[in-house]
């Protein structure tokens, strides 16, 4: 990303920098960190090693979304992906759910699954039952 200072373009974070922070985003992901209800922009730039800026742009620019819509879409990934592995988990009650996933709360949990899929938690449920079967 540039920026115009002073009449003259300015670029906002070298390359480098941002495949840095990718990668350690994609490791980030892969110890599945987005699963702790504690989880911020502040603390994942200390984990990652980035400031909060830098992290915010990576996010932006290349996972097509703000931070906590991004944290949420992976903890509804990891549902998913949950939900298709372990058969039993589709009778589980919906706040277990919510917090397997991370969510800090029923009530963001059921807005984000709302926001991403149009369904409530127990249409999506119920959906990804007759989806599977």
């Amino acid at each position: 990303m540039e920026a115009l200072i002073n009449g003259q373009k300015k670029e906002y974070m070298n390359l480098e920098t941002e495949t840095r922070i990718l990668r350690a985003l994609e490791s980030w992901e892969q110890h599945q960190a987005f699963l702790n209800p504690a989880c911020s922009i502040g603390s994942t730039a200390k984990e990652i090693g980035c400031n909060t800026k830098y992290l915010s742009f990576v996010v932006n620019k290349n996972k097509g979304a703000d931070f906590p819509n991004y944290i949420n879409n992976l903890r509804i990934s990891y549902l998913e992906h949950y939900l298709r592995t372990v058969e039993e988990a589709r009778n589980f009650k919906l706040t277990y759910l919510a917090a397997l996933s991370g969510f800090s709360s029923y009530g963001k949990f059921a807005k984000s699954i709302k926001d991403k899929t149009g369904l409530n938690p127990t249409q999506f449920i119920v959906f990804f039952d007759e989806k599977t079967a």
